[in-house]
């Protein structure tokens, strides 16, 4: 949650692959909780390769259910759905129940360095300021970047943002 204005930031969306869903939860849970309070509201994209990968179902489900106003999340499964930069999948990114402006979001991208470095590149292309996307990289440090899947994500997320940012 450090590095996360709650002066400037309406909406938090936190973009997870595999195991990078654990710090997530944490942060949930924390920003979930009374010392949490004024933190916005939080989307959780998590995207595993498999259904048997998916952990923490229950406990998500629960904490969606228990705080409707504060938290929605969505899995993506890419063995069934294709990868998470697809254009069907975009659409999770963009469609949430938190509406708020495109330059009030900040993303927070946690998992395999390859959907990392294309969202962090996406979201600069569509204007994401710096201060607002935070990174955690766990593997895959040096792959290359998809320079298709960067021009997907800038699409998606500029289709949210206002007239005079586009």
């Amino acid at each position: 949650l450090e590095g996360i204005s709650n002066d400037t930031t309406k909406r938090v969306v936190f973009v997870s692959t595999g195991v990078g869903v654990g710090p997530c939860i944490g942060a949930i849970e924390k920003a979930l909780s009374g010392e949490g309070s004024s933190f916005p509201p939080i989307d959780l994209i998590a995207s595993y390769r498999t259904e048997e990968e998916v952990v923490s179902k229950e406990h998500l489900d629960r904490l969606q259910i228990e705080h409707p106003d504060k938290f929605s999340w969505k899995t993506i499964v890419t063995k069934e759905q294709g990868r998470l930069s697809s254009s069907d999948n975009l659409k999770e990114l963009t469609s949430t129940k938190f509406h708020c402006e495109f330059d009030n979001t900040h993303y927070h991208l946690i998992g395999n360095g390859q959907m990392v470095s294309e969202f962090k590149q996406g979201l600069q292309k569509a204007g994401v300021s710096d201060d607002k996307v935070t990174v955690e990289m766990y593997f895959n440090h040096k792959a290359d970047v998809d320079a298709e899947a960067v021009e997907r994500i800038a699409a998606a997320v500029m289709e949210t943002a206002p007239a005079s940012v586009v």
